[in-house]
């Protein structure tokens, strides 16, 4: 008996304090409408676009403009976080009515905001598995939580557009994939985490914008499935939604046959109310898409869109082109049409409702920009999302390492400078008991040597006024004077069309730099014109760098890039400079050759090890992350942690093509992507044609990529125990996991 009373009593408690507060949000609503004239309730219903790149004068006068109207609110879509907390305080300061603060964030606040957090396009966890769902709870939730710090109070998000139309111009990545169930339940969770966080979601575009070839910010598009279809596929997770308690719902630009022929989605009667409220039961904000996009400015203007969005039984509208014009259109209609102003007055009751909930809760709290903390949340779940990307690559690598293509390797991905792979396998040896490959673990970069340390070199010393491109080898090498070797320039060297033959085994005739070098110079000029590979070029040119400095290519790199950049583990001759006991754990082996035994710690390439382990085209050691640091500053133009190392303009210069018109596709020092890239190449045919990196004998590749703000390392020691047969580039294992990261971007960001 006791047990039933206290159900009673909490019952009775739970609809009393339902009651209180039902009945505050009555009376607070009702006060604020017996303020507010006809124009005014209009305006309540318009979310207006905030102007881009205003100055505080500027800013000052559109609030003051708008609260003047008092528009019911104002949606952000680019700038800078800081610049929108200023704003957002300004304008909820000067608003009679508390605003509206509205974003389109639905990758997070970074779609708009230049200095804010993007996570992943919502395509990438439509392809992952169940174990997806608390990640993109946890992204819903951590999106609220900054929209919440921003003072933001709807982000229109999630789309929940179903990508069945692969020529889809406007959806595409934006959507969760092409199964309806997967949609809906991604979408149910991003809901979910967004408003527990008291930031409304708001599922888009109903009634499904996955089927059209046309983007409805440049013409109306045509939906000619039937209503079954409709029903079926594209509602299905609008309804799912709805019943999960999404509080708004975005209505399209569509001509959607099926139902209205004569009028846009967004503008139909028989879409918003019969079908979305009435038929779907949907009781939550209904919002037009963008008024100003031309799915609808095509044909309505003057306020005529706004006053049948209202007609239709939308509750915002979203971005009128013309708010003076959109009150008066819709005031005179109002006049003398009863029905009419009853619409009005219940959207505007419904707004303030809104408003009751999503903003006076917060509005006197402090806008504060999301930190350093909020960054590294986002990295958290991101890091999760990556497991997806991890799986797959360990599937080739593991493969790769099951067919002894190689021991082990490190790959480090850098994209927008964030790492977001860093990842070890195997082991330094196919010895049982080996050890196991670190971050930590150093490998023979080979011909990596080329763009790590030679080409660096060059570009400083151009970079300085002491070399220039075009001129000869011989103006600082006097030795070549009066050989057939006197007119090699720089540029030709570096992108070699010298006609320098490819190699040769100089070390079985010489022991030491110079020796080496006099064979070089010794070895006749190819007889035909056009690219051929050559290690000879860069021979000469870590010589150039000598004669030049004053300092040998390993002191000038360690001085002017290593050191300051803090790379400790990126040297030459690693023994001498790290000590035996570094090498014997940290090193990886390359070859068991027939005159030196096992190679380790010591250049593989036998012409630089006769040079003494120093040289312009092979002998450079360093692991994945110290390796990736280096192209980043190339990416970023020259700069590591605010520190110029080098000009922009000469980045550009020695990444660019110079023989282009000659079929050669490399830059100087740099590899590039192929003229007709295809799938079987020393890089991967996704890769844009303003790429560039290298490949390395010993197994190892760098690749950075500017149009996607990528960096790609891969070291790996092949070559052990033996250089043959090269099943690493047989079985494409560097270009397929290169092919994996593309798919991976273009599927997130």
């Amino acid at each position: 008996m006791k047990k039933h009373i206290l159900i009673i009593l909490s019952l009775f408690t739970f609809h009393f304090s339902l009651f209180t507060s039902l009945s505050a949000q009555s009376h607070w609503v009702d006060s604020v409408m017996n303020t507010l004239s006809l124009e005014e309730r209009i305006a309540q219903l318009m979310v207006v676009r905030v102007p881009l790149d205003m100055d505080d004068s500027q800013a000052a006068d559109f609030s003051k403009t708008m609260s003047g109207y008092k528009v019911g609110g104002v949606c952000f879509f680019v700038g800078t976080a800081e610049r929108q907390a200023a704003m957002t305080q300004r304008f909820q300061k000067d608003a009679k009515v508390p605003l509206l603060v509205c974003i389109d964030g639905e990758w997070g606040l970074g779609m708009r905001l230049k200095d804010m957090y993007s996570f992943p396009r919502n395509a990438v966890f439509g392809q992952l598995d169940h174990y997806a769902d608390s990640i993109v709870y946890r992204m819903g939730e951590e999106i609220g939580r900054q929209c919440r710090m921003m003072g933001i109070h709807i982000n229109f998000a999630p789309v929940v557009d179903i990508n069945s139309n692969p020529k889809n111009p406007v959806i595409g990545t934006r959507s969760f994939g092409i199964d309806r169930e997967r949609v809906s339940q991604l979408g149910i969770m991003y809901t979910l985490g967004q408003q527990s966080q008291g930031v409304m979601a708001v599922a888009k575009h109903f009634p499904g914008h996955g089927d059209t070839d046309k983007d409805s910010h440049l013409e109306l598009p045509v939906i000619n499935h039937s209503r079954e279809y409709i029903d079926t596929i594209d509602t299905y997770p609008f309804k799912r939604l709805i019943k999960a308690g999404v509080g708004g719902v975005m209505v399209a630009h569509l001509q959607v046959n099926a139902y209205d022929k004569q009028r846009p989605s967004s503008l139909s009667p028989v879409i918003v109310t019969d079908l979305l409220k009435k038929k779907l039961g949907f009781d939550g904000l209904v919002i037009t898409d963008g008024i100003d996009m031309k799915g609808v400015t095509n044909t309505y203007g003057g306020g005529q869109a706004e006053l049948a969005a209202i007609r239709a039984g939308n509750d915002i509208i979203l971005l009128p082109p013309d708010v003076p014009q959109s009150i008066k259109t819709i005031s005179e209609a109002a006049q003398n049409d009863k029905e009419l102003r009853e619409q009005i007055d219940y959207h505007c009751r419904r707004v303030l409702e809104a408003k009751y909930k999503l903003v006076l809760p917060y509005i006197k709290d402090k806008i504060v920009v999301p930190g350093d903390d909020r960054r590294a949340a986002c990295d958290e779940i991101v890091a999760e999302l990556n497991l997806h990307l991890d799986r797959r690559i360990d599937s080739v690598v593991n493969n790769a390492i099951a067919a002894k293509a190689m021991p082990g390797c490190q790959i480090v991905v850098l994209h927008k400078g964030r790492k977001i792979l860093d990842r070890t396998y195997g082991h330094l040896t196919y010895d049982k008991g080996a050890d196991t490959v670190t971050r930590q673990t150093l490998y023979d970069l080979a011909s990596v040597t080329k763009v790590c340390a030679t080409t660096l070199a060059v570009m400083k010393l151009v970079d300085i006024g002491k070399l220039k491109i075009d001129d000869r080898l011989s103006k600082y090498l006097p030795y070549l004077k009066g050989t057939d070797k006197e007119h090699i320039t720089i540029k030709q060297a570096m992108s070699h069309c010298a006609r320098l033959k490819a190699f040769d085994s100089y070390w079985q005739k010489a022991s030491d730099y110079d020796g080496i070098l006099q064979l070089v110079v010794a070895t006749p000029l190819l007889k035909k014109e056009g690219m051929v590979y050559s290690d000879l070029g860069f021979m000469l040119l870590s010589d150039v760098v000598r004669h030049v400095s004053g300092k040998p290519l390993d002191r000038f790199v360690e001085e002017h890039f290593y050191h300051p950049m803090g790379l400790i583990h990126t040297v030459f001759n690693p023994i001498a400079m790290l000590g035996p006991m570094h090498s014997l754990h940290m090193i990886a082996p390359t070859e068991i050759d027939s005159l030196r035994g096992l190679i380790r710690g010591t250049v593989h390439d036998p012409n630089a090890f006769a040079m003494g382990g120093v040289s312009g085209h092979a002998g450079l050691f360093s692991n994945g992350e110290e390796v990736a640091e280096l192209m980043q500053m190339l990416l970023d133009g020259g700069v590591y942690k605010g520190h110029r190392f080098l000009k922009q303009k000469t980045v550009e210069t020695f990444t660019s093509r110079h023989y282009a018109k000659h079929n050669n596709r490399r830059a100087l020092g740099f590899d590039k992507q192929l003229f007709n890239p295809s799938g079987n190449a020393q890089v991967c045919k996704e890769a844009s044609q303003a790429s560039f990196g290298h490949t390395g004998f010993t197994g190892t590749m760098v690749w950075v990529d500017p149009e996607y703000d990528l960096v790609y390392v891969f070291l790996s020691n092949r070559v052990h125990p033996t250089a043959t047969p090269n099943l690493l580039a047989r079985m494409n294992v560097r270009t397929d996991i290169q092919t994996i990261l593309y798919q991976y971007l273009k599927n997130n960001f």
